[in-house]
């Protein structure tokens, strides 16, 4: 579960603290006031493209703080990272400089963003307000079937099944090809596994090595640069931070004399642990670095071996690893296949335990189509498509690592009316309205705890909102929702509710989120009832669907 979110000069915002409990939390607010903010925010301590732009005007860094109660299956993915998570609480930290460069922290310690993104798959799910539109394409339509059957494993067994299939069927092809052009082909075979066993080339390994000739060849250069850094700031005598700390002492003193003097003492102390956090950095770098000429020998020396094979083979140096898995396999394909019988056998047996594994999968794949179908439906009813139906069409298709199976989504949104594939015969607002069903009846099998809905509720309104925020509210009572809406009818389901405004002065423009108090809430439901004008009866209305949303 989400815990708190703490911004600071991020986009529009300059500092925020926001605090979140369980149930459904709504953000409301007028357009333009920074609502997706929050959004973008949190999916850059999820691992999202960082950005300089996303760095407030005027200021050097923008820094985000989440933090999640721990789950054991982010747990493990800490654990298998080497990241101590004692607390019981997650921290991810992003940092932004106005470079566009940015660093990642989970609990304090620092990891590539990539880390970021594998843990948030753990934490949480967003859903944005053009989600539908994926919703169209085959491949997802399968995700979501298998998603909320829990075909996971089933999945990936058909998978290693199909993957062994293929490799047996192309085994027995190159066996049954002529022995005078096997021969041959072994024999180029053979003459490019020597070539490339002399270098052993590793997947990834080219580019380790190219990074550090890169770094190691400005050695030099860094270590001179670094050390008389690290000596300016606070190794050396007379340091810059043990002048700035006199200037702070000083000042502080002076303070006491004259309070005009409190803001320059507060800008320099934020420039202190700045300065501090640099420093250390860099100790870090210095302490830690390999950079050693005899390093940089060895780097060289590969690096031509890696060259001078890749010339001879006519192809990339970053791909020689692939070349000689591909050679590898083919050999070993080539030897065997002079055994045509064998092969034959070992075929069938592959391509039966495919079929046998891709059935298993079909069936249950079957099984949740019927129940997604009947429980979408139902759902329909209530927004605003009565007599409508919803079909999960499974039909026999080509084998694949996939199954063997053709899904496709149909509707009617009419009774009466045949069901046929959604992008045909939904409009944009019945597909919003049907994937937002199928999202209410999937999401439970997701193991995250937080949703967010990012104006998923775009182009409905009246008693459709209404049950659109009945349904989110449900959802609330197994997972944590957080519901970005413009909708007065979604806003009342929330248990909580916090409002974005945007405010203008000196010529600087600045988003405030704030948790609003019952009387508060009152008017803001109002606002979004009744646009800029409130009236006696907006409060009024205001109040019974606030009342009515917690019967």
């Amino acid at each position: 579960m989400l815990s708190s979110l703490t911004i600071q000069d991020f986009v529009i915002v300059d500092k925020l603290d926001l605090h979140f409990s369980p149930g459904m939390s709504v953000l409301s607010g007028e357009t333009g006031a920074g609502k997706s903010i929050l959004i973008d925010a949190l999916s850059l301590c999820l691992g999202a493209r960082a950005d300089a732009s996303q760095v407030r005007e005027g200021c050097e860094r923008a820094n985000i703080t989440a933090v999640f109660e721990i789950n054991p299956a982010a747990k493990a993915v800490l654990e298998e990272q080497s990241i101590a998570c004692d607390e019981g609480e997650l921290h991810l930290r992003r940092a932004i400089d106005s470079n566009g460069r940015s660093k990642a922290y989970i609990n304090g310690t620092p990891v590539p963003a990539s880390t970021l993104k594998e843990l948030s798959e753990t934490l949480i799910d967003i859903h944005g307000q053009h989600a539908f539109q994926t919703l169209t394409k085959p491949g997802e339509q399968m995700r979501l079937l298998d998603d909320f059957g829990q075909h996971q494993n089933l999945v990936q067994t058909t998978t290693n099944a199909f993957a062994k299939f293929r490799s047996a069927d192309k085994a027995l092809q190159q066996a049954q090809s002529s022995q005078e052009e096997r021969g041959a082909r072994l024999e180029n075979l053979q003459w490019k596994f020597d070539s490339l066993k002399k270098v052993s080339p590793k997947a990834g390994e080219w580019e380790i090595l190219s990074s550090d000739f890169d770094r190691l060849s400005h050695s030099a250069e860094l270590i001179e640069g670094t050390q008389l850094a690290s000596d300016v700031l606070s190794q050396g005598e007379n340091t810059l931070l043990d002048q700035l700390t006199h200037v702070i002492e000083k000042l502080s003193h002076l303070s006491t004399r004259d309070p005009a003097l409190e803001g320059v003492v507060k800008t320099l102390s934020e420039s202190e642990i700045l300065i501090r956090e640099a420093s250390y950095d860099l100790g870090n770098y210095v302490k830690h670095s390999d950079l050693d000429p005899a390093t940089l020998a060895e780097v060289e020396a590969r690096m031509s071996l890696w060259h001078e094979t890749a010339r001879k083979l006519r192809i990339q140096p970053e791909s020689l690893h692939l070349e000689m898995e591909a050679v590898q396999s083919e050999i070993k394909g080539l030897e065997e296949g002079f055994d045509v019988e064998k092969l034959q056998k070992e075929l069938t047996q592959a391509k039966q335990a495919y079929e046998a594994q891709a059935s298993a999968l079909t069936a249950a794949r079957k099984k949740s189509a019927k129940l997604l179908s009947e429980r979408v439906t139902e759902s329909m009813q209530t927004l605003s498509m009565k007599g409508g139906r919803f079909l999960v069409d499974l039909s026999p298709g080509e084998p694949s690592a996939k199954g063997s199976d053709i899904i496709e989504f149909r509707a009617a949104g009419h009774p009466g009316v045949t069901p046929q594939a959604i992008q045909k015969v939904a409009s944009g607002g019945e597909l919003a309205r049907i994937s937002l069903a199928i999202t209410v009846n999937t999401v439970e099998s997701t193991p995250v705890p937080t949703l967010i809905f990012d104006e998923v509720d775009s182009g409905i309104g009246g008693a459709v909102a209404e049950t659109v925020g009945k349904y989110l509210r449900l959802l609330a009572g197994n997972k944590q929702v957080l519901c970005v809406t413009h909708l007065p009818q979604v806003a009342a389901q929330g248990h909580s509710h916090y409002q974005v405004s945007k405010d203008i002065s000196a010529g600087n423009t600045r988003s405030k989120i704030v948790q609003l108090e019952p009387e508060a809430r009152v008017e803001e439901i109002a606002r979004m009832l009744g646009g800029q004008i409130i009236t006696q009866a907006t409060r009024t209305a205001a109040r019974e669907m606030l009342t009515s949303s917690d019967q």
